[in-house]
């Protein structure tokens, strides 16, 4: 049964073409990401940890690995850190999530370019690998920065979303149990859900909820995995021949392709995720 959130998030992803809300697969996969890693000022990481530590807890007993994607912002990284090494070591992934906590769909194209490729060059020059994704603070998103990803070796070309509102960060919303429920809510295959760090007080909050949140996907026969797994599940449309009213033959898909291709809406744009 498609649950009105698939059908709501069909409708959105046809709107915003360039921005990646969710996964059209037929693999029973979930995607977890996490943004704002690691919390600035925060001696050995031990915030940031907090999650690292709930999904390793969590992964000792799971009859299948749960992997995720770390969104990591540069100004936040602490000197002589490790954690990203670490995060790497713990099989999740790294992701840009830029330099500053900002929103920069709202900057001239080249702030923005500064913003990105500064965050992108130290992240790789810590962890010595490629990075596939870029998630802007926010949500918003323009075509200036689309084309930057366009034009940059080994970005996926669609701005990374998620399929829901983050709420985590608002405080007089968020605790951990209603995170867990809300998140619940959009539990199916394809799904690609976001939570926070970048504060003691989110890590805290994040840590407490994965566990009954991983268990409520696994009990629906879905694993979590990072984005670029996610995304890589994603089976390419199938040719089939046609025949035309000319006789000529033409390939159509036996699959429709997934909803982001048509040109995008005036930027910024603000996707609902």
């Amino acid at each position: 049964m498609v649950l009105p959130q698939q059908q709501l998030l069909t409708q959105v992803a046809r709107l915003f073409p360039d921005a990646l809300f969710y996964a059209p697969t037929s693999q029973p996969l979930v995607a977890l990401t996490i943004d704002d890693v690691p919390t600035p000022g925060d001696r050995d990481d031990v915030s940031t940890r907090l999650i690292l530590k709930a999904l390793d807890t969590y992964n000792r007993t799971a009859e299948h690995p749960v992997r995720a994607t770390f969104f990591i912002i540069t100004d936040h990284l602490n000197p002589g850190s490790t954690i990203l090494q670490d995060i790497l070591a713990s099989g999740h992934e790294i992701a840009n999530h830029g330099t500053s906590d900002t929103t920069p769909a709202i900057l001239q194209p080249a702030q923005f370019a500064r913003h990105f490729q500064e965050a992108h060059d130290r992240i790789t020059n810590l962890i010595q690998q490629p990075i596939r994704w870029y998630r802007p603070g926010r949500g918003f998103y323009n075509q200036d920065m689309v084309a930057r990803l366009k034009l940059t070796p080994g970005y996926e070309s669609q701005i990374a979303l998620a399929s829901m509102i983050p709420f985590d960060t608002l405080r007089p919303l968020s605790t951990p149990n209603l995170n867990t429920w809300y998140l619940a809510q959009f539990i199916f295959a394809g799904a690609i859900f976001v939570m926070h760090g970048g504060s003691l007080e989110r890590c805290v909050q994040t840590a407490q909820a994965l566990p009954t949140l991983l268990t409520l996907i696994e009990h629906q026969g879905l694993r979590t995995v990072t984005l670029s797994e996610l995304y890589d599940s994603l089976t390419p449309p199938i040719a089939t021949e046609d025949t035309t009213p000319e006789g000529t033959t033409a390939e159509t898909s036996a699959m429709p392709p997934p909803p982001h291709q048509p040109p995008p809406p005036e930027p910024p744009s603000r996707p609902p995720a």
